[in-house]
């Protein structure tokens, strides 16, 4: 069984539950402390932000969730800022359209219209046949889901280097 988690991470859950976990529960805790479901690289770095401000409405309290803030004349603008990268490196068009449909969620429950996507996508060189199609079909997974329900991407960045052949960074905002 090949897990993500760290030494000190198993010794936690051991500590936890006062005995050696079996391999189901190692593996739900693999996806739920991995760095798609918890953000475990990048808390320390997202703690740092403040949400203390008159203009914050609803701060990121849970790094799964929208912001919003008050932008003047009685509106507010809710933002959020979602990566799916492992699911898209396994699966492009639907891990990336997946990506779309949680942030587009995560606005809407806060009470917002979603009205429009950015991206950010990161792959390998496009003479590599793997990156190639993890490319093209990043982009239309993203686009076909937010256009089909009317949220269009309206911008966004693409860039290409060989460390992201396996693995590429699929960075959505709504």
């Amino acid at each position: 069984m090949k897990l993500s988690l760290g030494i000190r991470e198993i010794e936690e859950i051991r500590n936890k539950l006062g005995r050696e976990p079996k391999e189901e529960e190692l593996l739900i805790m693999d996806s739920l402390w991995s760095e798609h479901c918890s953000y475990k690289s990048s808390k320390f770095f997202l703690r740092r932000f403040s949400y203390l401000n008159e203009r914050v409405i609803m701060g990121i309290e849970d790094w799964q969730d929208a912001g919003a803030i008050d932008v003047g004349d009685g509106y507010a603008l809710v933002i959020k800022v979602e990566s799916h990268n492992h699911p898209s490196a396994l699966d492009p068009f639907n891990g990336a359209a997946t990506g779309v449909g949680g942030i587009i969620r995560d606005v809407i429950s806060k009470g917002a219209k979603p009205i429009a996507l950015l991206d950010m996508i990161r792959t390998g060189r496009i003479n590599n046949q793997k990156a190639k199609w993890l490319a093209i079909n990043i982009v239309k997974g993203i686009s076909y889901y937010g256009n089909s329900i009317g949220v269009p991407v309206i911008g966004g960045e693409f860039s290409f280097d060989d460390c992201y052949v396996e693995n590429p960074l699929v960075d959505i905002a709504c």
